[in-house]
């Protein structure tokens, strides 16, 4: 399985930022919020991060003045509310590899961040390659052949990552709910099977078996692997 990607964010308002921190997390990235420039240095120090969601507007260091200290030290996305056109030139000016306006969609701020990792050769692709289907795991997204990509949910990812990660394995409901926990964290037996029944229609694939009273089983066949 491919490394995750190490992903900091820096903002003040560490709530204002937590269901992006969280979306990504879904994602497969490894992310942590820090609430100043300070606490970032001191993680650039120990470890090698592979990218920088930055905030303009925090108390102490502002973000134009981290940017102009930090130069390429690793990569940097722009993250803030209210920047004008002034800010955005001279942040990209400065370094910085994207920049994104508040409020954005997690959607949107996750394909921007797979943008600059991909960039960079931070991130590698991890895809499942199903009888007639593909998931891109790293983009969260399932392909089909001659069609546009179509956007997989967090708690769908999880599920793949859950039957792909114990192949020929009897998975039992309660063991499934625990490794993909439902996104409207609906932890009925019946949701689960829902769930499942839906992610089957969409890979369009017979190996995810339903095994009668105990749970479920994923059984590759000779199309069905990662790579």
């Amino acid at each position: 399985m491919a490394r995750r990607s190490r992903i900091v964010i820096v903002d003040d308002e560490v709530d204002s930022v937590a269901a992006h921190a969280e979306y990504l997390s879904d994602l497969g990235h490894d992310v942590l919020v820090v609430p100043s420039t300070a606490e970032l240095d001191i993680l650039l120090a120990r470890d090698t991060i592979d990218l920088v969601i930055l905030d303009l507007n925090m108390p102490g260091e502002r973000g134009l003045d981290a940017l102009r200290r930090l130069g390429k030290t690793c990569p940097i996305l722009i993250l803030s509310a209210q920047a004008d056109y002034y800010e955005r030139v001279v942040g990209l000016e400065l370094g910085a590899d994207d920049f994104v306006s508040k409020p954005v969609d997690p959607r949107e701020l996750a394909a921007r961040v797979l943008g600059v990792l991909q960039r960079y050769g931070r991130v590698e692709r991890e895809l499942i390659a199903f009888e007639r289907t593909t998931v891109d795991l790293t983009a969260a997204c399932l392909m089909r052949e001659d069609e546009a990509p179509q956007r997989l949910s967090p708690g769908e990812i999880l599920l793949v990552r859950a039957f792909v990660g114990h192949p020929n394995v009897l998975l039992s409901r309660e063991k499934l709910i625990e490794l993909a926990p439902g996104e409207s964290h609906d932890v009925d037996t019946k949701a689960i099977d829902n769930r499942i029944a839906r992610l089957r229609a969409k890979l369009d694939t017979e190996s995810i078996v339903t095994v009668r009273g105990r749970g479920y089983m994923f059984v590759p066949s000779g199309d069905a692997h990662q790579r």
